[in-house]
C-alpha cells in the first residue's frame, strides 16, 4: 500500500478522454525522495479513492470535504468537460474551471492537481486525480 502511494505521487497531470486516472509506475529510485509525503485517504473505508497530500496551512479535516465535493461534482454528467480539456502534444490537461467552493484550482508544476485559498493549499490525488490525457 505504501509503495502504491509513492508511485501515485509521481503521476503527472495528463488527460484521458473520460477523466480516468493514468497511473505511471516508477522504479524504486524515485521512492526515497517521496518517503516523507503524507497521504490522507478522505473516506474510511475507501469508497472514492480521493486522497489529499502536501497539506500547507490546512488540515485534512478541512481539505477532505472540499476534495470529496469536487470529486462528486466532477462525476455528474457533463461536468468533466467543464473542469478541463486536453491540449497539446504530448496531450496535457488544461483547466477550464479555476474556482470551486471558494478554492482556487490549478495544476502544480509538479503535475499534481492543487487546491488553494490564501496561504492554504493541498494536492488532490486518487481515482480521478490527477487529470489524465492520453
Amino acid at each position: 500500500m505504501r509503495e502504491q502511494r509513492r508511485r501515485r505521487a509521481l503521476v503527472k497531470a495528463t488527460c484521458a478522454g473520460l477523466g480516468s486516472v493514468a497511473v505511471i509506475s516508477v522504479g524504486a529510485a524515485g521512492a526515497p525522495a517521496l518517503a516523507a509525503t503524507k497521504y490522507t485517504e478522505c473516506q474510511h473505508p475507501v469508497v472514492t479513492g480521493v486522497e489529499v497530500s502536501h497539506l500547507r496551512h490546512v488540515s485534512a479535516a478541512t481539505a477532505c470535504p472540499v476534495a470529496l465535493s469536487l470529486y462528486s461534482w466532477e462525476n455528474k454528467e457533463g461536468n468533466i468537460p467543464k473542469l478541463y480539456k486536453c491540449t497539446g502534444s504530448p496531450p496535457m490537461a488544461l483547466l477550464k474551471l479555476h474556482k470551486f467552493d471558494g478554492w482556487k484550482l490549478s495544476i502544480a508544476q509538479s503535475g499534481y492537481f492543487e487546491m488553494s485559498r490564501g496561504q492554504s493549499s493541498f494536492y488532490v490525488s486518487g481515482t480521478d486525480f490527477p487529470l489524465a490525457c492520453n
